[in-house]
């Protein structure tokens, strides 16, 4: 089997930029194929992959995967906002939840201490998290049902803070205390389900 970005990923090159090889789509450059590590900054353009179609969770996969998504914004081909918004392939509609997550993901970037902070598959049961393990963690789940899921955290108190991707709406959550090193249920709050993003502070020992 074609194993085209191993060449990328074993290269001294301290950034690299994977593409598809196996499937168009879901391969290598996928984010659900690996996270990043510290040896190299890895740069996730839509157009080595997925050019006519992202959406908001491939970013925040992406994001929470250590990389750093790059949208190759085929709707604006035209020039800024087309006519008619719907049409195209594709439409400017159509990338909009993206473009809205780019700039979502950027704003976490700023707020976490994003410097201590690594991909960690093992924090929750999703696989999809930035962890500085007992201090600061963002977690995503990226069922679109909103299902419960289970998160593993260093014992103590930690606030607690919604991100809903569809809506983009943001809610507190209930103070959250792990007294040992058990897994620990969370939902979102929100009242229409769909993918969240948790991020959990700690408060206190």
């Amino acid at each position: 089997m074609s194993k085209a970005n191993e060449p990328l990923w074993n290269s001294p090159a301290d950034w690299i930029s994977p593409g598809y090889d196996d499937t168009f789509a879901e391969s290598r450059g996928s984010p659900t194929h690996r996270p990043t590590t510290e040896a190299k900054v890895v740069l996730l353009d839509t157009d080595h992959f997925s050019p006519f179609s992202s959406n908001a969770l491939w970013l925040w996969k992406s994001f929470l995967r250590g990389h750093n998504p790059i949208l190759y914004d085929l709707g604006i081909l035209g020039g800024g906002v087309p006519p008619n918004p719907s049409e195209g392939n594709p439409s400017f509609d159509s990338l909009e939840p993206a473009r809205h997550a780019m700039g979502d993901t950027r704003g976490f970037a700023e707020r976490i201490s994003l410097a201590t902070m690594q991909p960690d598959t093992d924090v929750s049961e999703t696989r999809f998290a930035l962890a500085d393990p007992g201090n600061e963690y963002l977690i995503l789940q990226p069922s679109e049902t909103g299902d419960p899921f289970s998160i593993t955290l260093t014992p103590g108190r930690y606030a607690v803070e919604w991100h809903r991707l569809g809506s983009r709406e943001t809610a507190p959550g209930t103070t959250l205390t792990a007294a040992d090193g058990n897994p620990i249920s969370v939902s979102a709050p929100f009242d229409a389900a769909g993918s969240a993003v948790v991020h959990l502070r700690r408060i206190a020992y």
